[in-house]
């Protein structure tokens, strides 16, 4: 899991531009995507670009030439703080002049990593900023493409449900996943009633869930008010954003609903695990216990032969030793019987 360092150096102004992140600045990319109703011409530089409607900032190395390049946008200095410190929670901002989100994309590849988007959303324009290339941006992209005309007669907040829309499904599958392997742990457990789990993948799939948790609360939050400005904002009943960010919401009510039900289930695999451990570790004692109690009889026996006397009974005679061996032997066979009986073993 990437570990988040970050901190304020001393001193620094409200709305100082200065990167904090867990890694070195991915290296800026610049494209820019305009889209006319006959095709989509891609650019690399903004400023031979007419009507852009989405502007595609990739890595934060080269803050100061992306600063240079969006100066005609006049953003607030204390936006582009947020965006360059990649730390933040997915929020919702209304501006006089735009709107700003962040969100979140996260990956579970190779280990637990988030990339923080952010979005700034003006009147023709969409202008977003990732820590490092989006997987889901690229699948959009593939979709922009292809069906260019649907993203032109429907507008920029058409792009910017497709975006999101990705990144929320992004997390319902890495979700589907988690409860998967819940699921799996569970069905082993199913195969023998006192067989554990293995508790060190329960604890990694629960650091999983904790770890996207974080960030499904707070995109619920801001779907909601994407859903809150489209019902505001829309005039056209036939192009209507609507009932596309109404669907947006549905799969981040879900989402929140299986991720709810998602820890319930670890909760009931881990107290079932730890009520098997418990069972185990009975089990193992009440071996013990058994053992212990089948030996005293010879303990007993022996002990009484071994006291320092003169005289004790069947000490001169010619078979004493094997019928105390017997003795002990029988009365040790006699309590496991017993025992057996009982189904105390």
């Amino acid at each position: 899991m990437r570990k988040k360092l970050f901190f304020k150096s001393k001193g620094m102004a409200p709305g100082t531009i200065i990167y904090e992140g867990d890694t070195p600045p991915a290296k800026t990319s610049i494209q820019v995507y305009e889209i006319t109703s006959q095709n989509i011409l891609k650019h690399e530089n903004i400023c031979n670009t007419q009507n852009p409607l989405w502007i595609r900032i990739s890595g934060l190395s080269d803050s100061e030439g992306i600063i240079e390049a969006l100066k005609q946008y006049n953003i607030s200095s204390l936006t582009l703080e947020d965006i360059f410190e990649t730390y933040h929670n997915p929020k919702f901002d209304d501006t006089f002049d735009y709107d700003f989100i962040i969100m979140r994309s996260i990956n579970f590849n190779d280990n637990m990593q988030d990339n923080q988007i952010s979005f700034i959303v003006m009147e023709n324009v969409l202008i977003t900023f990732e820590e490092y290339s989006c997987d889901e941006f690229n699948i959009v992209l593939q979709r922009l493409f292809k069906h260019f005309y649907n993203f032109y007669t429907r507008g920029i907040n058409y792009l910017i449900y497709a975006l999101i829309d990705a990144l929320i499904d992004n997390y319902i599958a890495i979700l589907n996943n988690i409860n998967l392997a819940v699921d799996n742990l569970e069905d082993n457990m199913l195969s023998d009633v006192l067989l554990p789990c293995d508790t060190a993948e329960l604890f990694h799939l629960k650091r999983k869930v904790n770890f996207l948790s974080r960030h499904t609360r707070a995109s619920y939050d801001v779907v909601n008010q994407l859903l809150k400005l489209s019902m505001a904002h829309s005039l056209d009943e036939e192009l209507s954003i609507v009932p596309y960010y109404e669907d947006l919401f549905e799969h981040s009510l879900y989402l929140n609903e299986a991720m709810q039900y998602c820890k319930d289930s670890i909760r009931s695999v881990y107290d079932e695990n730890m009520t098997r451990l418990q069972m185990k570790s009975n089990k193992f004692v009440n071996i013990l216990t058994m053992l212990s109690t089948l030996m005293l009889p010879p303990m007993v026996v022996g002990g009484i032969f071994g006291m320092n006397f003169d005289e004790i009974p069947f000490s001169s005679y010619p078979h004493g030793f094997i019928l105390s061996i017997a003795a002990m032997f029988g009365i040790s066979l006699i309590l496991a019987l017993f025992f057996k009986k009982k189904g105390y073993f």
